[in-house]
């Protein structure tokens, strides 16, 4: 018993490293791909934008079904279907279809999450916080190297060639063989399969809807920086590779963030680790708008990794304690709250940016003060009120 649980903990931790990782390599790869095609940066935000919105919805309802049915079929299906839109990139021949391919893409991708985050949530409920401390350090490992392998790809073999695609869908197609063999899963009892939906832990409840909020705005600044910076950075005449450097950088620093997040939570509580994490997000987008080159730029997405990291730890774990009986709801209402932000955060930068090119970026600033500060107010109020 003990061994079967290592042995899924260890699959799925590595199937949530390579996952990332590939949204990563193509995450970087498509927007670069698109400009080399013609793309507007409005069409860039609507193609970043359609994979948002299929996400802003597919991971809450895979994940209530993923409390119904067996969590494996949605890993396996998830991975292959991955692996057949990278195949798809491949042989798109204008901008305009790599919109329904992004959502196809996403929508693999949103069946992948929930069951994943789920499975490894239910290894051990007694180190909750330490299975969620590697499956951060995990997937944000994934995160460093993802647009550098990328970006280095483009750069020395040319988006003609389409490697990042060809690597993706080969990778993906053996995740999906491997999850075949290598996860065991119990079978659901009916309690298992009893709706437990509405069983909020109440006792959490302020601390929920500060998380709710911090991961909407963790995903609209993220869905920003993936959809719109590398073309943007493309424009200021800065290479592929510095590009996937950069984000490797931010990367890097939202791993740190990951590793640290809780001891920071234990020294500052819940609540500052929050309004810190905000209040960092606003001054690290603000320096993106004035930076132009490598150097800068790298200062400023390393300090939004390091808030972006701060944010998504403390969340995730407030969300899974807080619907304890349901983990595939809960991990569908964390990636589909992810997805929102995807969605409305290419949008509107996209939209945006047809006015000055540094828009968005503005709007994660002006965003992330406005949550900060409202949690300082709502902390003050509720201080007064019990004072």
């Amino acid at each position: 018993m003990i061994m079967r649980a290592y042995k899924n903990l260890s699959f799925l931790l590595v199937s949530s490293f390579f996952m990332q990782m590939l949204t990563g390599v193509v995450g970087i790869s498509v927007p670069i791909y698109a400009a080399n095609m013609g793309a507007s940066p409005m069409l860039l935000g609507v193609i970043g934008a359609t994979g948002g919105l299929i996400y802003s919805f597919m991971p809450f309802v895979s994940g209530i079904l993923s409390d119904k049915f067996k969590r494996k079929i949605f890993i396996f299906t998830s991975t292959f279907l991955y692996g057949s839109s990278c195949i798809f990139y491949m042989f798109a021949e204008n901008p305009y279809m790599l919109i329904p391919i992004k959502a196809f893409e996403w929508f693999s991708v949103a069946l992948f999450w929930p069951s994943a985050e789920a499975l490894l949530t239910e290894v051990n409920e007694s180190e909750l916080e330490e299975i969620l401390r590697k499956f951060n350090l995990s997937w944000g490992s994934a995160v460093i190297i993802g647009p550098m392998i990328g970006g280095s790809l483009i750069s020395t073999l040319g988006i003609q060639m389409k490697a990042p695609f060809l690597l993706s869908s080969v990778i993906s197609f053996s995740l999906s063989l491997l999850s075949i063999v290598m996860i065991r899963e119990p079978p659901k009892s009916r309690r298992d399969r009893e709706d437990h939906a509405s069983k909020l832990d109440e006792k959490n409840i302020n601390h929920t809807l500060t998380a709710i909020a911090s991961i909407f705005l963790f995903a609209l600044v993220g869905g920003i920086v993936i959809s719109l910076f590398p073309a943007y950075a493309v424009n200021l005449g800065i290479q592929a590779y510095e590009i996937g450097l950069i984000l490797l950088i931010n990367g890097l620093f939202r791993l740190v963030a990951f590793f640290e997040a809780y001891n920071i939570e234990s020294r500052i509580g819940k609540t500052y680790t929050f309004i810190t994490g905000s209040l960092i997000l606003s001054l690290a987008s603000a320096m993106v708008v004035v930076s132009s080159t490598t150097p800068t730029f790298s200062m400023s997405l390393s300090l939004l990794g390091f808030g972006m990291g701060m944010l998504y730890a403390a969340s995730i774990k407030v969300i899974f304690k807080s619907w304890s009986s349901s983990r595939g709801y809960a991990a569908g209402i964390l990636e589909s709250l992810i997805g929102v932000g995807y969605f409305l955060g290419p949008l509107a930068g996209g939209v945006v940016a047809e006015y000055f090119q540094s828009a968005p970026y503005i709007l994660c600033s002006l965003v992330s003060i406005a949550i900060g500060l409202s949690q300082i107010i709502y902390r003050r109020r509720v201080k007064k009120e019990n004072s």
